[in-house]
């Protein structure tokens, strides 16, 4: 069912005639495509959801009857329908789209026939030149993305002690320190916590592992020193791998009998060093690789690091990961004495602020939630936390939209005081 015009569509859309050859005549089908030009002339990154996924998408052909988006992470999983969620002009929007084809990370929808859902914002947004923020990210689950209440729960009773520290705003880098490797140790007493350094000699083997790591960032399991299948067999795990692939490629590029070789001495140089099994999984930086966690069992102990122990390990990796992220986002933009995050713009909804590190760009698109200071004045420091729903690739730099759920006592009264001041007096539409 179509709807009607409200004056800041019928402004968008003479703002669209102007930018397009197209005319728009009033149907909504012309309507939602210079949307979709809209989009994809500024570069937009919008929301695509798939099924239970949250995806990222940009427009990348606008045909007849059809859109083709370029979404990175997509999985297809049969189902043969979406909804896409942008803004545009202050007007949220959002469909419902029928899929007709998907190759690799392009996906071809059919472009929607009408207006299906759109609100306009209720508190409109004031442009500052002069308000600058720091911020901290605050933990969601394991591995970010989307709000994973079971997965947040099941970390605290994990880790109880180390989770306690982590969500702290400052955590201690040496109390985690000793957290991380008494948990370490209830695994096994033999393990290495390993930072890469540029001119490292390392043997062919720990080189062949070095250079393995930081190019796939996976982690890799060997149950069983004294079996080659544990090393080239394919693994039966999300979250656990061998060198299955990597013994796959080389069998590809230089024989099978090199390749099987290569690893079967591998096997015997890891023996003599008295392995029976080990794990080593990636410290990373952002997301960057940047060290690694190494445990494992020896014949003088006498025991196998199980399947259980293996993902225990990898799970504090990926938050010790996360709070090395923490504290140098903090230290970079919170302890440094300087400003470096600038506010665009901001309403009693959300806000949009800039940044320039195209890593902490692309890492805050998982870990999205986030904890803002914001000093309105030198009495006062609004304390918000917020979700970024937004995503804006701006070139030489980056723009990121955040909406509120929760703020500090009374902190609200002092932002509708400012921004009434900044909007002369009008705070919506």
């Amino acid at each position: 069912m179509a709807i009607g015009r409200t004056d800041s569509m019928q402004e968008l859309i003479t703002i669209l005639e102007s930018l397009f050859d197209e005319t728009i005549i009033g149907s909504d089908v012309n309507i939602v495509k210079h949307l979709f030009y809209y989009l994809k002339a500024d570069n937009r990154e919008f929301e695509f959801i798939y099924e239970e996924d949250n995806l990222v998408a940009a427009v990348e052909e606008i045909e007849a009857h059809t859109v083709t988006l370029m979404i990175p992470d997509l999985v297809e999983k049969g189902s043969r329908r979406a909804r896409v969620r942008f803004e545009v002009m202050n007007i949220n929007y959002q469909f419902e789209v029928v899929i007709l084809d998907i190759q690799k990370d392009q996906i071809v929808i059919k472009t929607p026939t009408e207006l299906q859902s759109y609100q306009l914002r209720t508190n409109k947004r004031i442009p500052v030149d002069d308000l600058f923020m720091n911020f901290i990210i605050l933990f969601r689950s394991l591995s970010g993305g989307s709000r994973e209440v079971g997965k947040n729960l099941y970390a605290e009773s994990r880790f109880p002690h180390l989770m306690k520290e982590v969500r702290k705003d400052r955590p201690d880098s040496k109390l985690i320190n000793i957290m991380l490797t008494e948990a370490i140790e209830r695994i096994s007493k033999d393990y290495e916590i390993h930072f890469y350094k540029e001119d490292e000699k390392l043997n062919e083997f720990d080189d062949f592992i070095r250079k393995t790591i930081l190019r796939t960032g996976k982690t890799i399991y060997i149950p069983d020193c004294n079996r080659i299948t544990s090393y080239i067999n394919e693994p039966k795990d999300d979250v656990l791998f061998n060198y299955f692939s990597e013994h796959k490629e080389m069998a590809k590029e230089l024989g099978d009998e090199f390749a099987l070789d290569f690893f079967e001495s591998m096997r015997k140089h890891e023996s003599r060093n008295f392995y029976v099994s080990y794990i080593i999984t990636p410290i990373r930086l952002y997301e960057d690789v940047v060290g690694y966690i190494k445990v494992y069992s020896t014949a003088m102990e006498r025991f196998t690091i199980s399947q259980n122990q293996a993902i225990y390990i990898f799970e504090l990796a990926e938050i010790i990961s996360y709070v090395f992220t923490k504290i140098a986002i903090q230290y970079g933009s919170y302890e440094t004495m300087q400003s470096t995050t600038k506010v665009v713009d901001i309403s009693l909804d959300g806000l949009l602020f800039e940044i320039y590190d195209k890593r902490l760009f692309h890492y805050l698109k998982r870990h999205n939630i986030i904890k803002m200071f914001i000093p309105l004045n030198k009495e006062r420091t609004m304390i918000l936390r917020g979700e970024i729903i937004r995503f804006l690739d701006k070139g030489d730099h980056y723009h990121l939209g955040v909406n509120y759920f929760s703020s500090a006592p009374d902190d609200m009264l002092f932002l509708e005081s400012y921004l009434f001041e900044k909007s002369m007096k009008i705070l919506s539409e």
